[in-house]
C-alpha cells in the first residue's frame, strides 16, 4: 500500500485564539525589554515551529511533526550552546508536557494550556534580558484565563438557547471580581486591566442565547491588543 504523500503545507492550529494567547505574551516581553536582536528571532522561529509540530502530531501528520521538531530545536541550539540561555531549555520541558496531547474543552484543561502558551513571556524576556523574571508570565495568565471563562460563559448560554445569568455568568463574575481586587493591589500595572473587567461585565449583562462566534473572536482579539499596549506603556513608564 501506498502512504500518501505529505502535504506541501503543515496543517495550521483550529484555536485561532490560541495564537494570541501564545504570541501577545511573547510581544509584550520583546517590547517591555525594548531588544530585538538574533536570539528573539531565533526563539521566535522555535516556538512556531514547536507549534505547528504540536497541530501536525495531533493530525497524525508525522512527517511533518518531525521536520517541524528538528527546526525548532536547530533554532533553539544556538540559544542554548552559543548565548548559553540554558533555563530556554526547562522553558522547554514545561510546554513539551503540555502540548502533545488532545486539546480539552473543560476549564481547568484550558486554564493548564493557557499556562503553558503564556510562558512564551518569561520565555522572550530572559531571551532578550538574560534575566528570569515571573511577572510578565502572571500578568499575561491572569488576563487570558479570563478569556477563558468569558468565551465559555457565551458558549453555554448558546448551547443551552437561553440565558440564565446567575448559572451561566457566575463564573465570569467571581473571576473578575478576584481580578479586580489583584488590580487594585498591582498598581499600576493593574489598570491594564480595565478594559477587560469592564467588557466582562458587560458581556454577564448583555449575555444572549445567540452566538456570534467570529465577532466574539475578533473582539476576543481586540481586546488582547489593547491590554498589551497597556500593559507595555505601563512597564516601560515606571
Amino acid at each position: 500500500m501506498v502512504a500518501p504523500p505529505t502535504p506541501s503545507k503543515p496543517p495550521l492550529p483550529r484555536e485561532h485564539g490560541a495564537w494570541g494567547i501564545l504570541l501577545i505574551p511573547f510581544t509584550t516581553a520583546v517590547a517591555v525589554a525594548g531588544v530585538w536582536n538574533w536570539q528573539v528571532t531565533l526563539l521566535l522561529v522555535s516556538v512556531l515551529c514547536f507549534y505547528l509540530a504540536r497541530t501536525s502530531f495531533l493530525k497524525h501528520n508525522y512527517q511533518w511533526t518531525v521536520q517541524l521538531l528538528v527546526g525548532s530545536a536547530g533554532a533553539a541550539l544556538p540559544l542554548l550552546l552559543i548565548w548559553e540561555l540554558w533555563w530556554l531549555a526547562a522553558f522547554g520541558v514545561g510546554a513539551a508536557v503540555l502540548a502533545f496531547r488532545k486539546t480539552e474543552r473543560s476549564i481547568p484543561m484550558q486554564l493548564i494550556a493557557v499556562a503553558g502558551l503564556t510562558m512564551t513571556a518569561p520565555a522572550a524576556w530572559y531571551t532578550a534580558t538574560g534575566k528570569l523574571d515571573y511577572q510578565l508570565w502572571l500578568l499575561n495568565f491572569l488576563y487570558f484565563a479570563g478569556g477563558v471563562f468569558y468565551v465559555k460563559m457565551h458558549i453555554v448560554a448558546a448551547i443551552a438557547r437561553q440565558v440564565n445569568i446567575r448559572q451561566q455568568g457566575m463564573p465570569t463574575l467571581l473571576y473578575y471580581g478576584g481580578l479586580i481586587v489583584v488590580a487594585a493591589f498591582w498598581l499600576p500595572v493593574g489598570y491594564a486591566f480595565i478594559p477587560a473587567i469592564g467588557r466582562a461585565i458587560a458581556g454577564v449583562l448583555r449575555l444572549s442565547p445567540v452566538l456570534r462566534i467570529k465577532h466574539l473572536g475578533w473582539t476576543e482579539v481586540a481586546h488582547s491588543v489593547v491590554f498589551a499596549g497597556l500593559l507595555v506603556m505601563i512597564l516601560r513608564s515606571v
